[in-house]
């Protein structure tokens, strides 16, 4: 299946000399706000966040795209809402 990228989310990591880094996520709203409705279920979206290989040439270093994972049989077990954090 081919991944739906979520262009309206750009992240940026930075790392620090101390080895600790921080990922800064930049957000187009309303466009966001409609993509979120198109895939919406339940009162859910949800969202895969990976790392880039190498940065694009405007620093972004992740990419998000949407999550199409659906219980089936024999993984219904496992749960199909975020993990509270």
């Amino acid at each position: 299946m081919e991944k739906k990228y979520v262009n309206e989310i750009i992240v940026k990591e930075k790392t620090f000399d101390n080895g600790g880094s921080l990922l800064r996520v930049s957000v187009k709203v309303p466009e966001l706000i409609e993509t979120l409705k198109e895939i919406e279920e339940n009162g859910w979206a949800n969202l895969c966040i990976g790392k880039r290989q190498t940065p694009s040439d405007k620093g972004v270093t992740h990419y998000a795209y949407v999550d199409e994972w659906k219980p089936n049989k024999s993984n219904e077990s496992m749960p199909t809402n975020p993990l509270p954090f």
